[in-house]
């Protein structure tokens, strides 16, 4: 019990992207706002106004949303830090909390640390109101994405965004020797995953000249600094928008914000 509330502690500082940050500010200042704790099941959730906001607790206690085709063990180890679900769009009651298996009516948000991570490096899925398949994946450490995952409806990654540098010649989405780069190395790398799990490059963003020095790994750089386009170095877009719009590359992570819109569904 001692390491979950370690734990606990470490998973309140999730950063939620997506949410301006006025709002996140007002809501934390807000007087009705308050923390509700539980020991049987565990759990942290901050309500306001009979609403729940968020909820910490063990990703295993909502055991749907742990199936076999979305499972975040191989990114989050055997040894899982609390989860942090929001619920983006969606009004859910207080109640809830006595019968946890109620957020699955809901539109959601979960948030999973990365073994060892500090709590700001998590694995970030949304999913739909009474579906225990993610809609999207994400790897963020703070605000920034360092891949993206487009999924099918399975729930199966089809394609692989990877942010960071790397040679423009590296077929795998493994870290580079930023120190070799070569002369035109890639920022953004956009991967086919096949059926079998492998993965092939489809597309990329990759800088116009060389570094004369090696850069940190997500040392962003301008727009303009870059060329878009295909492995074999023929420029198929002129900017980044016409880029990661037809790639449906999400930079900002907005799609794990949902759709307002939409209305939860009860179960």
């Amino acid at each position: 019990m001692k390491f979950f509330a370690i734990g606990l502690s470490l998973a309140a500082a999730f950063i939620v992207i997506g949410e301006p940050a006025c709002a996140t500010s007002a809501m934390s200042a807000t007087p009705s706002t308050r923390t509700v704790q539980s020991s049987h099941p565990p759990y942290v959730a901050d309500v306001a106004n009979e609403r729940l906001i968020s909820i910490r607790l063990q990703p295993q206690a909502l055991k749907l949303d742990m199936n076999a085709v979305n499972s975040i063990k191989s990114e989050a180890g055997d040894d899982f830090k609390p989860a942090r679900y929001t619920f983006p769009g969606a009004h859910v009651p207080r109640s809830v909390l006595s019968h946890l298996s109620g957020i699955y009516g809901y539109d959601r948000r979960r948030d999973v640390p990365i073994v060892s991570s500090g709590g700001d490096w998590v694995i970030a899925e949304y999913f739909r109101a009474g579906s225990h398949i993610p809609v999207t994946r994400f790897q963020l450490l703070g605000k920034q994405v360092q891949r993206q995952e487009q999924l099918d409806q399975a729930g199966r990654t089809v394609r692989l965004i990877v942010v960071g540098w790397a040679r423009a010649s590296d077929t795998d989405d493994e870290a580079s020797d930023l120190s070799r780069l070569g002369e035109h190395p890639a920022w953004i790398r956009v991967f086919d995953v096949l059926p079998g799990g492998k993965k092939q490059l489809a597309a990329l963003a990759w800088r116009k000249t060389r570094f004369q020095s090696a850069p940190d790994t997500y040392e962003a750089p301008k727009d303009n600094e870059l060329a878009y386009g295909l492995p074999n170095g023929l420029v198929k877009w002129q900017t980044m928008e016409q880029f990661t719009r037809a790639e449906r590359i999400d930079l900002d992570a907005r799609s794990l914000a949902g759709n307002p819109r939409r209305q939860p569904s009860r179960m």
